[in-house]
């Protein structure tokens, strides 16, 4: 079975790994690799940062994708859109339901071990509200941009202290409902060891397709894809089970 590792970071963006050790190092682990870095925030900002961006990732082998955040419109003109060869969107700030966004920047440093502590800035009685507001912004996305792949979907501290719940629960099925009625891939993460298996069990059942990342942005984090792998087994995830961009490789 081929390994894609799909949602990659380079230091065109906010990860700390060079595009060309990047690919050195994911083909000696026998990967096929996409590069997916952050567009419209950290470096690559404008449609001329993503012309530029995909130029430079066309000299190599692999995918040429990219991230957006969920909750920015990031459609593309008709001709820069046939360059990329998907796109995954993600949740980075939660919508507070009034207009605005909560910032979860800290909280993703925490997570990901690189900070001890983080001030927490949201409350944990509207939990249930974040989330409501959260799964809209999935569905509006998904009706009105471009996404082949839903990033971490559960990485949220929202989903953390409402873990084991009925509302969590449920809410992860009207989240698997919207991917399953839009075609959009559910990633399975290698950095933050999610979906948890009950989900993506789940998610299998319902006929989903997967994607698999390692969501580096240190060079300890390239290629490990250990929990993906996990899944796979315990699940046992076929190579039509995956999502697979159409562009052939040279």
């Amino acid at each position: 079975m081929q390994i894609y590792d799909l949602h990659t970071h380079t230091t065109m963006s906010d990860g700390r790994v060079a595009l060309k050790d990047l690919v050195e190092w994911e083909r000696a682990m026998g990967h096929q690799l996409g590069v997916s870095d952050h567009v419209f925030v950290g470096g690559i900002y404008t449609e001329r940062d993503i012309a530029a961006y995909l130029e430079e990732l066309r000299p190599y082998p692999v995918y040429r994708g990219m991230e957006v955040n969920m909750e920015h419109n990031s459609a593309l003109p008709d001709a820069l859109d046939a360059e990329v060869d998907y796109v995954i969107a993600s949740v980075h700030n939660i919508p507070d339901g009034r207009g605005g966004f909560i910032p979860l920047e800290e909280y993703f440093l925490k997570r990901a071990g690189y900070a001890h502590a983080y001030a927490k800035n949201y409350s944990s009685d509207l939990n249930r509200w974040y989330l409501a507001h959260t799964l809209r912004l999935i569905e509006k996305a998904f009706n009105n941009q471009r996404v082949d792949i839903l990033g971490h979907a559960t990485l949220l501290p929202c989903c953390d202290e409402l873990y084991g719940t009925k509302f969590l629960l449920d809410w992860e099925n009207a989240v698997l409902n919207l991917c399953n009625r839009h075609g959009v891939a559910l990633e399975i993460s290698g950095f933050w060891r999610l979906p948890n298996m009950d989900m993506l069990r789940r998610a299998k059942a319902m006929g989903l397709s997967f994607s698999m990342g390692s969501d580096c942005h240190e060079a300890k984090d390239v290629g490990v894809l250990d929990y993906c792998l996990r899944a796979v087994e315990e699940l046992g995830l076929q190579e039509e089970d995956f999502f697979v961009p159409a562009r052939a490789l040279k």
